[in-house]
């Protein structure tokens, strides 16, 4: 079971902006967004809100009209979780998981050294 609530696509949009930038202003996504997606600022207002409600994002009130918004959780703690819960609930184990992965994608042989590069990185970490 994933810890956190899955994202909608315009969530995302705003969360991507939130882990890039950090701590941003609702009028700094606006402008980021709205030639893109034509979005309001109460469009931008209601997305934040709903992402609060999640527990996604919080607030820092700057002065008595302006807030600060930031990411709760980091987009590696995000990526994870859900990973995690495609992992219990498609595969049942890891090697599972990457053999499936493996075998429906077109993976290269840099890919391959890479993520054998990674497993060794990890045993050598575990043995001392």
């Amino acid at each position: 079971m994933s810890k956190y609530p899955n994202l909608t696509g315009a969530d995302s949009i705003i969360m991507e902006i939130l882990w890039r930038d950090g701590v941003t202003s609702s009028s700094a996504i606006l402008k980021e967004i709205k030639n893109k997606l034509n979005w309001s600022r109460q469009t931008v207002g209601t997305y934040l809100k709903r992402l609060i409600e999640k527990r996604l994002v919080g607030t820092k009130k700057v002065n008595k009209r302006i807030y600060h918004y930031y990411p709760v959780i980091s987009r590696e703690e995000y990526a994870a979780d859900k990973t995690t819960s495609i992992l219990n609930k498609y595969y049942g184990n890891l090697s599972h998981m990457v053999a499936g992965i493996v075998k429906n994608e077109n993976i290269t042989d840099t890919d391959l050294d890479e993520l054998e590069k990674l497993i060794q990185k990890i045993r050598s970490k575990e043995e001392k």
